[in-house]
């Protein structure tokens, strides 16, 4: 009898071991697995100060369901300032989305955004020349 209580005490222990790493199965932490994209960037021809940019969080197994509601998301800019927030903001999903305002403080300007959702995190680097023109680099 009290060789079956320690066989299941090993057990256990293991399948606790395995799911803290990094390739083991997700046990103790489900679901913290994240897919998030720049999916729009948009430059208004009548505020060509100010960027519109949305982000896409996906969750599961394959990354197809979008993230719920209210999954916080930080954004932070490596120049200029998020509509009345400064250079970092703090914002939530809702489907799947995030929607964030950059008032770029310059008509030229070269900025990195950073999105990041728990340790997960994705760079956009965006240039803005002094026509108002707009590209992104990779």
């Amino acid at each position: 009898m009290k060789a079956r209580w320690s066989v299941l005490l090993v057990i256990t222990l293991m399948i606790g071991a395995t799911s803290c790493g990094d390739s083991g199965p997700s046990i103790l932490n489900p679901g913290n697995d994240w897919l998030v994209k720049f999916k729009r960037v948009t430059l208004a021809t009548d505020a060509p100060d100010r960027l519109e940019i949305e982000i896409v969080v996906k969750t599961g197994s394959d990354f197809t369901e979008p993230a719920p509601d209210g999954t916080k998301v930080v954004v932070e800019t490596s120049i200029s300032e998020f509509e009345g927030n400064g250079p970092i903001i703090e914002t939530s999903t809702f489907g799947g989305h995030a929607v964030v305002r950059l008032v770029l403080h310059s008509r030229a300007a070269h900025t990195i955004v950073t999105a990041r959702v728990d340790d997960v995190e994705v760079q956009l680097s965006v240039v803005v020349d002094e026509r108002g023109s707009m590209r992104l680099v990779s």
